[in-house]
Order: structure tokens, then C-alpha cells, then sequence
């Protein structure tokens, strides 16, 4: 189906963009829409993974501080382990990376679970979704992320009942992070 922009404008242009399009795109009848413009926070590719200790039979998830989340609840919030993408960087390479900065641990075993979009109606951002397997002997660094990039993160560890619980009772509310958890769960049920 064809797009036809006619003009395309950065309104924003820093650690993500905010592009405005004038455009008409191809209805499902075949016609062409109106004009109209459409906005969107391009952002770069980003990679997550739930993480799973395969000597405890716990998953590891991490809590941290989510400014835009303060103005609709708690601003520290549970989530998997997760990070943008560096230029040259594979997806699996980065969230290697990603699960030894935040939480210490080197990776066993890693399968993709699925790429996902996190709001295609406004944003660009797309996400590698990973399951990754640890052990004891594999935690070889304290985690807790980078200060130069002002992280400070909780590893949090729970049984799979834990974890089915927590997300019942609604303390996980990142998109991802369900995703990922009921993946797990289902392998493990």
C-alpha cells in the first residue's frame, strides 16, 4: 500500500526526535486518505530480556526509577532487564551487555522470544525481546548499572508463584516486562 509524503519537518532532535510528516497514505478501498499530519518519536532499536536462574529457579527482574511514569503512579518500576541498542551492536550482543551492567550476571542460554513494537501509533521504538538463563557461578559482577548514565537498579528475584502473583496484583505494569513474564511462565508450565 503506498504513502506519499509531502513534507517532513524535526521538531526535536535530542537523545530522541520528534518528526511531524504531511502525508496521505492508501485507504483499504484503494483511495487515497485527506492530508493529514502524523507525528513521531523516532527513537533507536532497544533490546530486553527476563532472566532466569537456573540454579535457584528464580526469575530476576529489577526495579528502577521511570520518570514519566511519577504523574500516574509510582515512579520506581518493575521491569526486565533492558537498553538501547549501540551503532554496530547486535540485539543479543546488547542485551548481553545489558544483563551484566544492570544485574552482573553473564548469560548461559539466550533465545529470542519476539520483536515488538511499544506504541506504533506514536513511536518508532521496537524492541528484541529476549529469554535469557543464568546460574550462581555466572553472577560475576555487582550490577546495579551505570552511574554515568545515573542508573541506580534493585535486582529483585522471584519463584515463578511469586511472579504470577505479582503480576495479579498489578505491581509489574511495563509492557515488556508482562510480556516477557507470562513467556516464562508458559515455558515453565
Amino acid at each position: 500500500m503506498k504513502i506519499d509524503i509531502s513534507k517532513q519537518d524535526i521538531l526535536f532532535d535530542n537523545f530522541f526526535k520528534i518528526e511531524a510528516a504531511r502525508l496521505r497514505y492508501e485507504k483499504f478501498s484503494g483511495d487515497m486518505s485527506d492530508e493529514v499530519t502524523y507525528f513521531s518519536l523516532e527513537r533507536k532499536d532497544a533490546t530486553a530480556g527476563i532472566v532466569y536462574n537456573t540454579d535457584t529457579k528464580k526469575v530476576i527482574l529489577i526495579k528502577q526509577f521511570r520518570y514519566p511514569t511519577h504523574k500516574k503512579r509510582d515512579a520506581w518500576m518493575i521491569e526486565i532487564v533492558a537498553g538501547m541498542i549501540d551503532e554496530g551492536e547486535s540485539a543479543e550482543a546488547a542485551i548481553r551487555r545489558e544483563i551484566l551492567e544492570e544485574i552482573g550476571y553473564k548469560v548461559n542460554k539466550i533465545e529470542e522470544i519476539s520483536v515488538i513494537f511499544t506504541s506504533p501509533g506514536i513511536s518508532s521504538e521496537r524492541i528484541f525481546l529476549f529469554y535469557a538463563e543464568v546460574d550462581t557461578a555466572t553472577k560475576i559482577e555487582t550490577g546495579g548499572g551505570l552511574l554515568n548514565e545515573h542508573e541506580d537498579i534493585q535486582t529483585l528475584e522471584y519463584t515463578l508463584d511469586e511472579l504470577n502473583k505479582a503480576l495479579k496484583n498489578k505491581e509489574i505494569q511495563d509492557a515488556k516486562t508482562m510480556i516477557a513474564c507470562h513467556y516464562l511462565l508458559d515455558k515453565y508450565n
